[in-house]
């Protein structure tokens, strides 16, 4: 009778590191520059560097014109007053 040894998966540990997140790059979505801490996350959820921060500076495709136009509609709604009744 032979012994069995039951050794561990390779599949458990690749599972494991799979698992664990990466560490998030700090280079401009643009330009590939290395930004530290001076970086600035867009609207749209990439980070840029100082030159590429402006929305026109990185063609956005994020659309600030309807989310202004969908803010004003709803902090002002329209009233409507009730109609005078003449004697």
């Amino acid at each position: 009778p032979s012994p069995s040894v039951s050794q561990p998966s390779t599949s458990q540990t690749e599972e494991k590191a799979s698992e664990l997140p990466k560490p998030k790059k700090n280079r401009c979505f643009m330009c590939r520059k290395k930004v530290g801490l001076t970086g600035f996350v867009c609207r749209c959820g990439n980070l840029f560097c100082g030159l590429h921060r402006y929305s026109d500076k990185h063609n956005c495709p994020y659309d600030y014109k309807a989310e202004a136009a969908a803010k004003i509609r709803k902090e002002n709604p329209v009233v409507v007053a009730e109609k005078i009744q003449r004697i």
